[in-house]
C-alpha cells in the first residue's frame, strides 16, 4: 500500500509538470505535455490497471470474496478511513460456526483477531481440545461431536487454531466469569437492569445497512436470519432465557396440582371465583416474573459485556497499529508448564561450588551485561519506583535461578522491564505433555530494573516454590525488534539495550503517533451471536 501512494505521488509530480500554462510553450511541446497529461490522468483513475493480468484478478476474487462475507446474515461490519472490523456471531454450541470461523479468518487473513474469552476459560477450552489432563499429561478422553470438534466452545479453539496456522496475534477481549456474576448480584435490585429494549433491540436491530456510495460502512448481524438458516444457533439464546421459563412452568404445574387437591370432593366449597381463571392469572405473573428475570440476565451476561468486548477490540486496533509503526514488539513461542525441569535446574545450581559459580561469572560476565532478560509488566516500572512481584511460574523461577546463576555476590541483579500490551496464553501439547502457546506485544521502550530482594517461599495450597522479589525501577532504554530473542526456558532476552533518555523517549513516542499512518487495520472479532449487533452499534459509534 505504501508502494501505491508513492506511485501516485510521483504521478502528480507527472500531471503538475504537464500543466504549465499554454502561452509559455510552442504547440508541439504544447501537445506532447498534453499527451502526458492524459495518460497521468488515465493511470490515475485506473491505477489497478498497472497491475499484472494475476494480480488484478486475484484482487478482484479477493473483492468479490469480502463481498459476500459482509453479506452474510451472521457477520456485521464496520469500516472507517483506517479500521476494518468483521464480527462473526457464533453460536458455542456444536453446530457450524467452527467452520464459518475458520473460513473467515481464513479468507480476511486479519492483522488480529478478538476472542470472547478470559484467559481462564481460554486455557480450559484449549486443554480440552488437547484432551490434558489434571496432572499435565495428553490423554484421548475429550467431549467431541461426531466431527472431532469439542461439544462446546469449538468456535474459539478453531479461531486459535487459524491464527497460530496463519501467525495472527490473539486478544482475549472478554472479563472473567466471577465479574460477571458479581455484577449480577450488584445490579439485581435496580429497576433499568430488568429493560427488555436490549433484548428487542439485539433480535430486531433497525438499519441493518449504512451505505455511502456502494461501499457498505456499517452492516449488522441478521438474527432472525442467522436461526433460520442454522436452527442449532438458538442454543445460546434457550440456555440464557430458559432458566426463568422452566421455573414458571414448575410453578404453574405446582400450582395446579394445589388447585386440585384443594378442590378434590369438595363440591359444597363455593370458591370467590373459577380456580381456572386464578390459575391463568397466577400463570401470567410467573411469565411476566419469568420474562422480566430473562431481562435481567440478558442485560447482565449479554449487553454489559458488550461494553467490554467493545472497549477489548478498540485496544486491539491499537496495539496493532502500534506494530505497523514500528513502536512495539511481538513474540510468540511455545514452552514446556511442568515443574520437572525446573526442581533439577534449581538442585544443580545449589550443588556447584562458589569457585565454580566465580568461574561461570566471569566467563559469562559480558553476556549477563549484554543480554538481560525482559520482564513484561502490566503497568510500567518508572525510574526511582518500587515493585514487588510474586513469581512461581516455572519459566519465571528458571529466569531468576539463571540471573543469579551467573552474577556474583557483588554484582547487581538486573532485569529489563518493558510494558506489555497484549498477552495471550493457551495450552498446547508438547512431547505428550502440557505446554502453552505464548504470543506477547511488549512496547519498545522500557525501564531497567534493580533485584533488591529475593526471598524463597512456597504457595499456600499446592506448596510449589515461589519467589518474592522486590524491583527498583532505573534507567530507561529502548529495544531494537531484532535484539530480542527466546530462552528454551520460556522467556525473553535481549542483546542489545540501548540507553535512551526521558526527553528522548517522549519524543520518539509523540514523533511516532503522530507519524501518517496510512494502512487499514484489518481485525475478526469473534463474539457469541447475541453479542453480535450490540458489539457493532458500539464500536460504529467509536468510529
Amino acid at each position: 500500500m505504501k508502494a501505491h501512494f508513492r506511485h501516485k505521488s510521483k504521478i502528480s509530480s507527472l500531471i503538475s509538470l504537464c500543466t504549465v500554462p499554454k502561452r509559455r510553450m510552442c504547440a508541439k511541446n504544447y501537445h506532447i505535455r498534453l499527451t502526458f497529461l492524459f495518460l497521468a490522468t488515465s493511470i490515475v483513475s485506473n491505477h489497478a490497471m498497472i497491475l499484472p493480468p494475476t494480480q488484478r484478478l486475484h484482487q478482484t476474487h479477493i473483492k468479490s470474496e469480502l463481498s459476500h462475507i459482509i453479506q452474510s446474515p451472521h457477520i456485521g461490519y464496520i469500516a472507517n478511513a483506517t479500521t476494518e472490523i468483521f464480527i462473526i456471531g457464533t453460536s458455542h454450541f456444536s453446530c457450524n460456526s467452527a467452520s464459518e470461523v475458520k473460513s473467515l479468518i481464513s479468507t480476511v487473513k486479519p492483522d488480529g483477531v478478538v476472542l470472547e474469552l478470559d484467559p481462564e476459560r481460554c486455557l480450559r477450552l484449549t486443554k480440552q481440545s488437547f484432551g490434558i489432563d489434571a496432572t499435565g499429561k495428553v490423554t484421548a478422553s475429550t467431549s467431541t461431536d461426531a466431527q472431532g470438534e469439542l461439544l462446546y466452545g469449538a468456535d474459539f479453539v478453531a479461531a486459535i487454531n487459524a491464527c497460530q496456522e496463519l501467525d495472527i496475534p490473539l486478544f482475549l477481549g472478554d472479563e472473567y466469569t466471577q465479574e460477571t456474576r458479581g455484577r449480577l448480584m450488584r445490579r439485581i435490585w435496580e429497576l433499568d437492569a430488568y429493560s427488555p429494549q436490549a433484548l428487542f433491540r439485539s433480535l430486531f436491530p433497525k438499519g441493518a445497512h449504512t451505505k455511502k456510495g456502494s461501499a457498505p460502512l456499517q452492516s449488522r448481524i441478521d438474527v432472525v436470519q442467522t436461526f433460520v438458516r442454522d436452527p442449532r444457533k438458538l442454543t445460546p439464546l434457550v440456555v440464557t432465557t430458559s432458566p426463568p421459563f422452566m421455573m414458571a412452568s414448575a410453578f404453574s404445574l405446582f400450582n395446579e396440582q394445589q388447585t386440585a387437591i384443594a378442590y378434590d370432593g369438595s363440591a359444597t366449597i363455593s370458591p370467590l371465583f373459577d380456580a381456572s381463571l386464578s390459575n391463568s392469572i397466577e400463570l401470567g405473573f410467573a411469565i411476566i416474573a419469568s420474562f422480566l428475570l430473562s431481562c435481567l440476565l440478558f442485560n447482565n451476561v449479554i449487553v454489559e459485556r458488550d461494553l467490554i468486548l467493545a472497549a477489548s477490540t478498540v485496544r486491539a486496533s491499537n496495539v496493532l497499529r502500534s506494530l505497523k509503526e514500528n513502536r512495539s514488539i511481538r513474540k510468540r513461542w511455545t514452552f514446556k508448564t511442568t515443574a520437572q525441569d525446573q526442581k533439577k535446574t534449581t538442585s544443580q545450581s545449589s550443588s556447584l561450588s562458589q569457585e565454580d559459580k566465580m568461574s561461570i561469572n566471569n566467563s559469562e560476565k559480558r553476556l549477563v551485561l549484554k543480554d538481560p532478560p525482559l520482564f513484561t509488566l502490566k503497568t510500567p516500572i518508572q525510574k526511582g519506583m518500587i515493585r514487588r512481584l510474586n513469581l512461581f511460574e516455572p519459566r519465571w523461577l528458571k529466569m531468576m535461578d539463571q540471573l543469579k546463576l551467573n552474577s556474583s555476590p557483588s554484582q547487581r541483579l538486573q532485569l529489563g522491564c518493558v510494558r506489555c500490551t497484549n498477552k495471550f496464553y493457551s495450552a498446547t501439547a508438547i512431547d505428550g505433555v502440557e505446554g502453552r502457546y505464548a504470543d506477547i506485544i511488549f512496547e519498545t521502550t522500557g525501564n531497567m530494573a534493580d533485584v533488591i530482594e529475593v526471598k524463597e517461599g512456597k504457595r499456600p495450597v499446592s506448596g510449589d516454590r515461589r519467589l518474592s522479589v522486590i524491583l527498583q525501577g532505573g534507567d530507561s532504554f529502548v529495544l531494537d525488534k531484532e535484539s530480542v530473542t527466546l530462552c528454551d526456558d520460556g522467556y525473553t532476552v535481549a542483546s542489545t539495550v540501548e540507553p535512551i533518555s526521558l526527553e528522548d523517549q517522549d519524543s520518539t513516542l509523540y514523533a511516532a503517533s503522530h507519524e501518517a499512518f496510512d494502512e487499514v487495520v484489518r481485525i475478526v472479532v469473534v463474539v457469541g451471536l447475541l453479542h453480535g449487533n450490540g458489539v457493532v452499534s458500539l464500536l460504529s459509534d467509536t468510529s
